[in-house]
C-alpha cells in the first residue's frame, strides 16, 4: 500500500471512535431516497409483507458488514482493490438523490398542504442544516451531527405515532387494490441487493475504518442498523400513505392536518437527504478514481439526473405508474442488479475460486438479466425476477473467468 493511500485512510484525530455515534452515522447515511420512499411503493403493492421483505434483508445485510470486515485493515484493503466500483456506487447514489428530490418536490406540496409560514420554516431549517453540516463534516463531526439528526427524526416518529393525522392515509394505502403480486419473487432480489451493496458504500468503510477494534466494528454496525436505521424505515411507514396520496394527486384528501407535524416530516426528509449526499460527496474525494473521473463526471451525472427529475412530471404514465416512479425503479436496478452483480462476480467469485469473471462476461450476464428485471420491477410481474436472478447467480459460477490476483479480497 502506498504512503498516500495510507494517509487517505488513516483515522483523523478529530474523529470519534465511539461505536454508538458511528452507529448513528451509519443509520443516517443509509437513510436514502430508498429507505425514505421505497416502502411507500412496497406497502401499496404488497402490504406489510412487502415491507418486511425489504426491511429484514436491508437491516441484517447492512449490519453484517461490521461482522464480515473484522478489522479496519480489511476495509482499507477492499477499498484499495475496488476504488472505481466504490466511486461509481456513490456517484449513482448522489445522482439518484438529485433525481428523487426534484421529482418529489413536484407533488410534495399536494402531499403536505400547510400554511406558507410552516413551509418556509421547514425550508429555513433545511438550509441552515445544509450550511452547518458542511462545516461539521469537514471538521470530522459527522457522527455527532448524525446523532442529532437521528434524534430529530425519532421525535417525528413519536409524534406521528401519537398524533392521529397520518393513520387514515396509511390505512387507505394498505387497503388499496394490489397493483402487483408475488412478493415471494422479490425476496431473493432484496437479499441479493441488501446483502452485497453495503460493501460498495464508502460511508460504511469510513465508519469501519474509524471503529478501530473488531468489537467496536460489530457493535457500531449492529446498533447502527438494528436500532438507528430500523427506526428510520419504520418512520417511513408512518407517512407512506400521505406520500402515496400526494403522488396520486389527491393528497389534500388525506393530508396531515397538524401543520407543525407536516413541517416536521419535511424537515426529516430534507435533512436526511442533505446528510446522505453530503457524506457521500465528502468521502468520494478520498478515492483514487476521483482524480480521473472527479468533478466533471459527477457534474454530468448530476445534470442528467436533474433533467430527468424536472422532465418526469410532464411525461405519460406507464403500466399504471407515473413516469417519475418508472425512472425511480430504473435507478433501483443498479442496487438490485448491477452493483450486487459486481460484488458476486468480481469479489465473491474471486475470493472463493481465485478466478473472477471477466468484466465482459459480467456485463453479458447483466444484459441478459436486464429485460427480466424490467418485467419484474417496471411491468410489476414479479415472477420474472426469479429467472433474472438465476441468470446472474448461475452465470457467475458457470462461466469461466480469467485469473486476476489483483481482484482478490
Amino acid at each position: 500500500m502506498s504512503s498516500s493511500s495510507e494517509q487517505s485512510h488513516a483515522p483523523s484525530g478529530q474523529l470519534t471512535t465511539n461505536p454508538i455515534l458511528w452507529g448513528a452515522y451509519l443509520g443516517c447515511s443509509w437513510t436514502w431516497c430508498i429507505g425514505m420512499f421505497f416502502p411507500v411503493l412496497l406497502l401499496r403493492d404488497f402490504g406489510w409483507t412487502g415491507f418486511a421483505a425489504f426491511a429484514i434483508p436491508n437491516v441484517l445485510g447492512a449490519a453484517a458488514m461490521g461482522w464480515v470486515l473484522k478489522s479496519r485493515e480489511s476495509s482499507i484493503t477492499f477499498v484499495d482493490r475496488h476504488p472505481t466500483a466504490v466511486w461509481w456506487f456513490s456517484a449513482i447514489t448522489v445522482g439518484f438523490h438529485i433525481f428523487w428530490i426534484i421529482w418529489l418536490t413536484s407533488f410534495l406540496r399536494d402531499a403536505f398542504p400547510m400554511p406558507e409560514e410552516y413551509l418556509f420554516g421547514a425550508g429555513a431549517i433545511a438550509v441552515a442544516f445544509a450550511i452547518s453540516s458542511g462545516r461539521l463534516v469537514k471538521f470530522g463531526k459527522a457522527p455527532q451531527l448524525a446523532m442529532l439528526l437521528w434524534i430529530l427524526s425519532a421525535a417525528v416518529l413519536v409524534a406521528l405515532v401519537v398524533m392521529p393525522d397520518a393513520k387514515p392515509a396509511v390505512d387507505v394505502l394498505i387497503e388499496s387494490p394490489r397493483t402487483a403480486s408475488g412478493v415471494e419473487w422479490f425476496v431473493p432480489i432484496s437479499i441479493f441487493g441488501f446483502l452485497l451493496c453495503p460493501y460498495l458504500d464508502i460511508t460504511f468503510h469510513h465508519a469501519r475504518q474509524n471503529l478501530t477494534s473488531q468489537t467496536a466494528g460489530r457493535l457500531g454496525f449492529t446498533i447502527g442498523f438494528c436500532v438507528f436505521f430500523a427506526l428510520m424505515i419504520i418512520l417511513t411507514t408512518q407517512y407512506a400513505g400521505v406520500i402515496a396520496s400526494g403522488m396520486r394527486g389527491d393528497g389534500h384528501l388525506l393530508a396531515i392536518t397538524t401543520p407543525w407535524l407536516a413541517a416536521g416530516v419535511l424537515v426529516h426528509i430534507f435533512c436526511q437527504w442533505i446528510f446522505t449526499v453530503r457524506v457521500h460527496l465528502d468521502r468520494m474525494t478520498s478515492l483514487a478514481p476521483h482524480r480521473l473521473l472527479g468533478h466533471r463526471a459527477m457534474f454530468i451525472i448530476a445534470m442528467i439526473s436533474a433533467l430527468a427529475g424536472f422532465a418526469v412530471p410532464g411525461m405519460s404514465d406507464h403500466a399504471g405508474m407515473t413516469a417519475g416512479e418508472l425512472v425511480y425503479r430504473c435507478f433501483l436496478t443498479f442496487y438490485g442488479l448491477v452493483f450486487p452483480s459486481y460484488m458476486l462476480n468480481r469479489v465473491i467469485r474471486a475470493h472463493s475460486t481465485q478466478i473472477p469473471l471477466q468484466r465482459w462476461m459480467m456485463w453479458l450476464a447483466i444484459g441478459v438479466a436486464a429485460p427480466m428485471f424490467w418485467m419484474g420491477f417496471i411491468e410489476r410481474q414479479s415472477i420474472w425476477l426469479a429467472p433474472g436472478f438465476l441468470v446472474v447467480f448461475c452465470g457467475a459460477f458457470v462461466l469461466k473467468g480469467k485469473h486476476d490476483a489483483a481482484i482478490q479480497v
